[in-house]
């Protein structure tokens, strides 16, 4: 069998007009320019950013609830999840240290300013605090009859901070083992906590405590007083919370 274009059917006026009308087409036709995208460049920032690797993917018995990093160099990090705490190695990213002295879920956790020790809190309301050199239990806070969620040292350890569900924020003494001061104000959970305190100078000086909640508030705390000095309403359940350095308030739920 031929195989027969249909151009070639044409009478021979009509190819050729058709032929005129390609080379037309041909005419207009342009070159898309291609760009070569740019190498990144020897500034800081680029810099920076080559040092990151892929992500590492690390497997829980539960979700996590809680991570923290220690203010300590070389900064190594703690995630709460499910009855235990798995403390990691910032330079080799493995587990070198497990908490696991707990009856319930782990809520959150903080480090002291010297990162020797560690304070966790639990879904029963108990919040303990480990030596992380031998893993025992130095002291064990009960008193709030709901989860705390929210866990925070003083500057110079000596107190310690909780919010929980029950509404409430308390002020421990560590070396007692007792409230020292609760906080009544917020009408829902209390989800996160600041402390004041310049970072590096642990004198015990600290005055401020600040506190957020459910209840779509921030409340802002004179440690001598048991009534709130300021309270800021957010419109929204809030997460989290965080006292600047210039004297302003953060908070964010889900905006900030």
């Amino acid at each position: 069998t031929l195989s027969v274009s249909r151009s070639s059917r044409l009478p021979p006026t009509l190819r050729a007009r058709a032929r005129a009308q390609r080379l037309i087409a041909m005419t207009d036709y342009e070159r898309v320019p291609v760009y070569k995208a740019r190498r990144p460049g020897s500034s800081s920032e680029a810099a920076a950013w080559r040092k990151y690797t892929h992500p590492l993917i690390f497997r829980h018995k539960g979700t996590p609830t809680h991570v923290e990093f220690s203010p300590v160099a070389p900064h190594d990090f703690c995630v709460a999840s499910s009855l235990q705490v798995d403390i990691f190695s910032s330079r080799s990213n493995a587990v070198y240290r497990t908490l696991t002295r707990f009856k319930d879920t782990v809520c959150c956790t903080a480090y002291r300013h010297d990162g020797k020790m560690l304070a966790a809190s639990d879904e029963r309301g108990v919040t303990q605090l480990f030596d992380l050199g031998s893993r025992a239990v130095m002291r064990t806070m009960r008193g709030h009859t709901k989860a705390v969620r929210a866990v925070r040292f003083s500057p110079d350890g000596g107190r310690l901070y909780t919010g929980s569900d029950d509404m409430l924020v308390s002020c421990w003494d560590v070396a007692a083992e007792e409230t020292v001061r609760t906080f009544e104000g917020h009408t829902d959970v209390v989800r996160c906590l600041r402390v004041s305190g310049a970072a590096g100078e642990h004198t015990g000086a600290h005055r401020l405590v600040l506190s957020g909640s459910y209840d779509h508030t921030v409340q802002l705390w004179d440690v001598s007083a048991p009534r709130p000095v300021m309270t800021v309403r957010m419109g929204e359940p809030v997460e989290d919370c965080v006292l600047l350095a210039g004297g302003g308030v953060g908070a964010g739920g889900g905006r900030i």
